[in-house]
């Protein structure tokens, strides 16, 4: 019985010293920021030409230290820094003095970077850049969102109908270049009515825009905007636009996320054309619908545009267009207003609530004048 208690004594030794081998290994092998004279061990997770975002070992969750607060920092691991005019290493961080970042394998003959140079790095695995590391290195001036909403409902009158929408933005420097596209389409099965089944929605829509920043809180920017909608008889519609921009209000966050309120004013060239569904030369036959003319015009653009970032990576984005024209403000107009509410479920996948309210003043005969779209559905971020 004595051998026995001796021996599990032997063990239990062993298993502490084990464990706190392992405690110091780790606490060795544990990232450091040396900030104002203070070392933090824990874990580098990103940095920006502006802050380095750092875990610490105690706590949770990450804090944000700006570079004039850091004296020098060190990785254990492989970190993917993306700099310069397409530059990148995939090697620890060795060190910082002077907004000069170090890097490399070892800290002799290290690669000299310029902070201001730095436009994102984040931790990789010890095998090098993955998929999505490589992605986010080829497409590192790009972020957007694809969005995806189905739905379908099977009683006395069946329903489908199904939502993509697209927006990807390209930012450098002082440029950034929009593309977005959204399609709809809804169908409506009723077998008490002939012919029993009908659509309900049928539209696209497409828009390319550049932005430029003049000076501080004032830009330029040009747009092109094209929509289809099959039950709105719209065959196209089409706005060229130009004008300025101004930033009312800007908290920026951090390298890549700020909160904002800014008006546009733009000169734009609206034109309508649609379609006539039957076809009659002579009005009124049965079932004819009389041919609307095609509505062009220049018009002024007013636009309010915000964007707000909510408690737990939440998103609040909105804009309001209204676009009348030169020569009759009250009487031909188009206004369109838009707001879109992104919650982050599991990383790169979001919810996402989007409204889309568009009154047209002049429409083809038969249509309503107001349309309205209501979307919840999934979001992919990167």
């Amino acid at each position: 019985m004595r051998q026995m208690r001796h021996r599990l004594a032997f063990y239990g030794l062993c298993v502490g010293l084990t464990a706190a081998a392992a405690l110091c290994a780790a606490a060795a092998a544990a990232d450091q920021v040396t900030s104002k004279g203070t070392v933090l061990h824990g874990k580098i997770t990103a940095v920006s030409s502006s802050t380095v975002s750092f875990e610490p070992e105690y706590g949770k969750g990450s804090i944000a230290i700006k570079w004039e607060d850091i004296e020098d920092l060190k990785t254990d691991g492989n970190f993917q820094l993306l700099y310069g005019d397409g530059e990148e290493t995939d090697t620890p961080l060795q060190g910082y003095s002077n907004k000069t970042l170090y890097t490399g394998s070892s800290p002799d003959g290290a690669t000299q970077i310029d902070i201001a140079t730095i436009h994102s790095g984040v931790a990789i695995g010890p095998d090098g850049p993955g998929l999505r590391d490589k992605l986010r290195s080829t497409f590192r001036y790009w972020d957007g969102e694809f969005d995806f909403a189905f739905n379908a409902q099977q009683a006395t009158i069946d329903t489908t109908g199904l939502a993509v929408d697209f927006k990807t933005t390209r930012k450098k420097d002082s440029t950034r270049l929009i593309f977005g596209a959204i399609y709809r389409y809804a169908t409506q099965k009723d077998p008490r009515q002939t012919p029993s089944e009908s659509i309900t929605q049928d539209s696209a829509y497409g828009l390319i825009r550049g932005e430029y920043d003049i000076i501080p809180r004032l830009y330029g920017f040009a747009s092109g905007e094209g929509m289809y909608d099959a039950v709105q008889r719209l065959s196209i519609r089409a706005i060229p636009k130009a004008g300025l921009g101004y930033l009312f209000w800007e908290q920026v966050l951090d390298e890549d996320h700020r909160n904002f309120l800014a008006g546009e004013v733009s000169g734009a060239w609206i034109y309508e054309h649609y379609f006539t569904r039957p076809f009659c030369d002579v009005p009124p036959q049965v079932g004819c619908i009389p041919p609307t003319p095609d509505n062009e015009y220049f018009a002024v653009g007013f636009s309010a545009v915000t964007g707000y970032h909510l408690p737990y990576g939440a998103h609040f984005d909105g804009r309001v267009d209204y676009l009348p024209a030169v020569d009759d403000f009250i009487g031909n107009y188009l206004l369109r207003s838009q707001a879109g509410l992104t919650l982050p479920l599991i990383d790169p996948i979001a919810a996402k609530f989007s409204v889309l309210d568009e009154y047209d003043s002049t429409v083809a005969e038969g249509t309503d004048n107001n349309s309205l779209w209501i979307t919840i559905g999934l979001s992919l971020l990167w």
